[in-house]
């Protein structure tokens, strides 16, 4: 679990209702779930990484959004997956904002190379 006042920034799929698992979403809402967390069980579920998406809802038939999970996190040990006990549904994105997240995402994690070592 991690800290209950870190917020996230991750992508989550909808099926083309924009509902996930049975249950309906909105763009603009926030969300809140009592009781326990856990990746892939219970909570709300989204993706740091945002092509981790296509693994839950494929493209072509499916919506997705930028979302901000805070409250009980817990983390997916697989892929990029996160389940929080709170979730704020912030924009809806196409394939191509998914994409450009993605490059932005790998370039935040990279490392700068110290080209002065020999």
């Amino acid at each position: 679990m991690s800290k209950k006042d870190e917020e996230i920034t991750a992508f989550k799929g909808f099926d083309s209702d924009w509902k996930c698992r049975g249950f309906q979403y909105e763009v603009g809402k926030d969300y809140h779930k009592d009781g326990r967390v856990k990746a892939c069980e219970s909570g709300f579920h989204a993706c740091e990484y945002p092509l981790d998406v296509f693994g839950y809802y494929p493209p072509a038939s499916s919506k997705f959004a930028v979302v901000k999970q805070s409250g009980t996190i817990d983390r997916h040990e697989s892929d990029s997956k996160i389940a929080s006990s709170k979730l704020s549904i912030t924009a809806a994105i196409d394939i191509a904002g998914l994409v450009k997240a993605a490059i932005e995402y790998t370039s935040s994690m990279c490392k700068p190379v110290d080209t002065d070592s020999p």
